[in-house]
């Protein structure tokens, strides 16, 4: 009964999660000081049952589960908001993001069939996948160890079986945070940079902002 429950409880508390997590990071900006009231209010909504079913299944049911990986990103991000305690550094983040931008256009792509090989049945008999990690765990331990940690509680939760899913892939990354990543790395590019810089002038002065009507 419990290797049911637990990644069904697993898969709901992501989106429990991920929900808290964006209700913080919008009241932080529009209400100030009701941010933890906010994050509150999003985590109880998120188990509220509809239809016999809390919110979080409904959005597990549409995009899966979260990643073993996107969920200590999402603790440690809701955690640095309520404590202001940074559980992961920038590095550690960027060492993260750089890994799932990596994994993720090695292997959805792939995944679709473009070509005979499908990289993600490397992930149902992973030794040679864990081998890859396990490197990569090594050689992030002296210097970006909070993300060398995530890669290896993604193993971890694969051992455990804490998700549905079979395959190491699905501990280790999801689409979204492959989206993410990207679009993450992209915005820390010198072009990046430039481009947010314009876009946050635009907005201060009021040109875009749907607040200021």
């Amino acid at each position: 009964m419990s290797g049911v429950v637990v990644p069904q409880l697993v898969g709901f508390a992501g989106f429990a999660l991920a929900l808290a997590t964006a209700a913080v990071a919008i009241a932080g900006r529009l209400r100030g000081r009701r941010w933890r009231l906010a994050g509150l209010m999003a985590t109880a909504v998120a188990w509220v049952p509809l239809g016999g079913i809390p919110l979080a299944g409904y959005l597990r049911g549409f995009f899966g589960d979260l990643s073993v990986t996107t969920m200590l990103l999402l603790g440690a991000a809701l955690l640095g908001r309520v404590s202001g305690w940074r559980v992961l550094d920038g590095p550690e983040r960027a060492a993260l993001w750089g890994w799932s931008a990596a994994a993720g256009l090695a292997l959805y792509p792939l995944t679709l069939g473009l070509t005979p090989w499908d990289p993600y049945e490397l992930g149902f008999r992973p030794r040679m996948l864990l081998l890859v990690v396990a490197a990569l765990v090594i050689g992030l331990w002296r210097r970006r160890r909070g993300a060398a940690l995530v890669l290896a509680a993604g193993v971890a939760g694969f051992d455990l079986h804490i998700l549905e899913s079979p395959n190491l892939w699905d501990y280790l990354v999801d689409p979204g945070l492959s989206v993410w990543a990207v679009g993450a790395l992209a915005a820390r590019s010198p072009t990046g940079r430039r481009v947010g810089a314009a876009i946050r002038r635009t907005l201060g002065r009021g040109r875009l902002n749907p607040l200021n009507t």
